[in-house]
């Protein structure tokens, strides 16, 4: 067992020099104090304290000097929202409104609750769900025996479900792991005996012959496939459109979504949540969700059960021209060039895969950075994804149309925390949701469902299914896929139609007004881009972008100054130069 003092020795003999205090509880958790000398090194040590044995998790309070890390002002938030007043009551209130929170609402308004997502960006999908690749993982790649590779395979096999209910456009395209010699048959074998633990559904040993059937383009580009490994499973999504699936779906089903709207504290009694303080006002409940994101544990402690750091690991992805098609209809790894065995054992960074609508997303990167609000992207971020992502033989710098960064919020045992807390009744942490954090999200909504559960039933509080509950989101035209008779017939009903708005995506106006009016309203152009794909094509809003202001401005009755890209302080528009200032 790993004490203070056995601890304390640990770091003073791997560390000489630091100054490190470790604290350890009755709970098994290290809350580490002192200076660093860089921020590289905090991680490192972070992440050596939670793999001792006995340790449940690592609280880091550790500084850099010369670093001065910036904090969020939750005191002004909270005295905002003290004064505001009370602003609503619920049975649960969903911090954070990513895929998380998303999913969690969706498959709680299911029952006869009053639920309210309370989240600080002007969307859904703000943090990092809007900055991932969207692949739902097969679940290969995830530690075996923890709760991320458990959730992984459960939350891919929901998908089909969600896909049925919610039309998320799912493209279920396959992993073809690939060697060309034979020496690197062992690595093939390896990986089959993990996904087989795992659980991995479908996975095969396919040799060279079946191999070129299941991607024809391995043998026009001279691949000479040996052996390899299949698995079906493999998918994607566009991770911010099933985030808005998921919240129209549960908004249709009662749930309230209040943007904007940051968390200033938790307010508990007696070990009991009583309220939410937001910077709109107080919102009492009886429940808490914790799906804060990179901010997970910022809440935790302020509902008095911080157990765990967050620290936010950069990722950069490539976006690449899709006017010409990927060489390659399944996610291709060539084993014998790529060696999985030298990747980052905590990061899921590297490779390429096929969007639904065929661009190719190269990466992510995957760096550690002290501010956890930097979405910045990096040269040395850049060229990581030209030296050891960039799969497609035929595609190049050249074809890239975007680069932008999300950070994953992992914490330092790198697993999914998803549990009821054990000091504060009625809070639920659902933290260190990185990757494959979109391909669980089911899995993860379900268990959370079930904690809640189990929660009301010791308090004689049964959740009871709705009546009425209606899975099946309403279809909205999408132009571009319909044949010409069909965009015919829709412009007669709709003249709106027959405007084009994005050329690069051809994406109408109709598309964009439906949007607008739809049960979570949009109400930026980055919003209303997550929703239509107006703005994602080569031009990345270059022609469309002006347009879709006006059209926010009219169908939302707000002054073009008003209308934002990214929600608060971020106004294209400062002033009306036809007026006088």
């Amino acid at each position: 067992m790993y004490g203070n003092k056995e601890i304390s020795e640990y770091l003073q003999k791997k560390y000489p020099g630091l100054s490190i205090k470790a604290d350890t509880d009755e709970r098994k958790i290290v809350r580490l104090s002192g200076c660093c000398d860089s921020w590289s090194r905090i991680i490192d040590i972070g992440h050596e304290i939670a793999a001792l044995p006995d340790v449940r998790n690592v609280v880091s309070e550790m500084t850099v000097k010369g670093i001065d890390i910036p904090q969020k002002d939750y005191v002004s938030v909270a005295a905002a929202g003290k004064c505001r007043g009370i602003i609503g009551e619920a049975d649960v209130v969903i911090i954070g409104a990513g895929i998380s929170g998303c999913a969690i609402a969706r498959e709680l308004s299911r029952y006869d609750l009053k639920i309210i997502v309370v989240e600080s960006g002007d969307d859904v999908a703000s943090g990092a769900s809007r900055a991932n690749n969207g692949c739902i993982h097969h679940g290969m790649d995830c530690k075996s025996g923890t709760l991320k590779s458990r959730l992984n395979i459960l939350g891919n096999r929901r998908y089909d479900d969600w896909d049925r209910e919610l039309h998320l456009n799912l493209d279920r395209y396959g992993c073809l792991e690939v060697v060309e010699k034979k020496e690197d048959l062992p690595k093939i074998y390896e990986r089959f005996e993990r996904g087989i633990i795992n659980g991995v559904d479908g996975i095969q040993i396919v040799n060279a012959q079946r191999a070129y059937e299941i991607e024809p383009a391995l043998k026009t580009e001279n691949v000479n496939v040996v052996a390899g490994l299949y698995m079906p499973s493999q998918g994607a999504v566009e991770t911010p459109y099933v985030c808005v699936a998921l919240a129209e779906n549960a908004a249709e089903n009662g749930v309230k979504f209040y943007f904007n709207c940051p968390v200033g504290d938790v307010v508990v009694r007696e070990n009991q949540v009583q309220a939410v303080v937001t910077g709109k006002g107080i919102i009492h409940t009886q429940y808490v969700i914790n799906a804060a994101g990179v901010y997970a544990d910022d809440i935790a402690k302020m509902a008095g059960d911080q157990f765990y750091t967050i620290h936010h690991r950069l990722g950069t992805i490539a976006v690449l021209d899709k006017s010409e098609p990927p060489t390659y209809r399944v996610m291709i790894d060539n084993l014998s060039t790529h060696d999985k065995s030298d990747a980052d054992k905590n990061s899921k960074g590297g490779g390429s895969n096929n969007t639904p609508e065929k661009n190719i997303l190269v990466g992510p990167s995957a760096f550690e950075y002290w501010d956890k609000e930097s979405v910045d992207t990096s040269k040395e971020g850049l060229d990581f994804l030209l030296q050891h992502c960039m799969r497609d033989p035929h595609k190049d710098k050249g074809d890239i149309i975007r680069l932008f960064a999300g950070g994953r919020p992992a914490d330092f045992t790198e697993d999914f925390i998803i549990e009821k807390s054990e000091i504060t009744a009625g809070f639920v942490h659902v933290a260190g949701i990185q990757s494959p954090g979109v391909a669980s999200a089911p899995a993860i909504a379900d268990l959370v469902v079930n904690i809640l559960k189990e929660d009301m039933e010791s308090r004689h509080q049964p959740m009871r299914e709705k009546a009425d509950f209606d899975p099946i989101r309403k279809t909205k035209p999408e132009f571009r896929f319909l044949s010409r008779e069909e965009q015919a017939e829709l412009i007669e009903k709709d003249s709106r139609y027959g405007k084009i708005v994005c050329r690069c995506e051809q994406i109408t106006e109709g598309e964009i007004v439906e949007a607008i009016h739809s049960p979570v309203i949009p109400a930026s152009v980055n919003a209303v881009k997550n929703r239509t794909r107006a703005g994602m094509g080569r031009c990345q809003g270059g022609f469309c972008q002006p347009r879709v202001l006006e059209i926010l401005a009219r169908e939302l009755h707000v002054p073009w100054t008003d209308v934002t890209l990214n929600g608060e302080g971020s106004n294209i528009l400062l002033y009306d130069n036809r007026k006088e200032r």
